[in-house]
């Protein structure tokens, strides 16, 4: 009877034991999915928010228009800085050759591979220019594209040092779509961007000069250590000559004395 009544005692403890287990469980699981409701539905607010945000803005009056207002003066700005530079370069170059439309990137390296030197006269700068400018389109699709750009900046630079015929910048500011346009901020866009690549040409031509008068040191420079090797060499040679006549000549006489003896 004792242990009947012990085994339906120790029974009821595991059902009161398991019964507390499952209930702190269910309360655990049932926070955590209040938890996550409650983040899911903050997040969805947050989205709400932000999307309401973002459509008064864009319907709020002038905010459409000033981007497509903007758009036309960076055309207008970019225009004005292409059509100069591409004056400047016909300018230097003289007749430019067509575009060639495919060129991979080995072949763009070649045509870098020569670099300009300072003793370079006009001519050969220009054949080096007319190259490059081949395959200035194709060099766009490759990531030789801006060493190419700058290339020909410094031979147009270094052509324009060797000459004395002026660039007239009227002729880098002849498009009719942008110079009279009905709106005077595009008409002034392209002046600017005109006017920027002006200063672009200006930084490049002194560029070009600094580096002339680099290479033109360095060239002094080796043909001065070069004279003075030239000078060793030749002290050299003449301390040489007699100090083998002396050693040939007691030779001789050691000769002569041991056939002697």
């Amino acid at each position: 009877m004792n242990s009947t009544e012990g085994s339906d005692g120790s029974g009821v403890a595991l059902l009161v034991t398991g019964a507390t287990v499952v209930s702190v469980v269910s309360s655990v699981l049932a926070d955590l999915r209040v938890v996550a409701v409650t983040a899911l539905v903050l997040a969805g607010l947050l989205l709400v928010v932000l999307l309401l945000r973002t459509t008064l803005r864009a319907l709020r009056p002038g905010a459409a228009g000033r981007r497509v207002r903007h758009r036309p003066l960076e055309h207008a700005r970019r225009a004005g800085a292409e059509d100069m530079r591409a004056a400047w370069m016909h300018r230097q170059l003289g007749l430019l050759p067509p575009q060639q439309r495919t060129a991979d990137t080995g072949f763009v390296a070649a045509r870098l591979a020569e670099v300009p030197r300072a003793d370079w006269d006009a001519a050969r700068l220009r054949l080096h220019g007319r190259a490059l400018w081949s395959v200035r389109d194709a060099a766009g699709r490759t990531p030789l594209h801006q060493e190419v750009e700058a290339r020909l900046d410094r031979v147009a630079a270094m052509i324009s040092d060797l000459t004395d015929d002026e660039f007239d910048t009227h002729r880098g500011q002849r498009d009719d779509r942008y110079l009279f346009h009905a709106d005077p901020d595009v008409r002034a866009a392209y002046l600017a961007g005109g006017s920027e690549a002006v200063e672009a040409i200006m930084g490049t031509i002194s560029a070009a000069r600094a580096q002339a008068r680099a290479d033109a040191a360095a060239q002094a420079a080796a043909d001065s250590l070069a004279q003075e090797r030239n000078a060793a060499l030749r002290a050299l040679r003449e301390i040489h000559r007699p100090t083998g006549s002396r050693d040939a000549h007691a030779a001789w006489e050691e000769q002569a004395r041991r056939i002697g003896s």
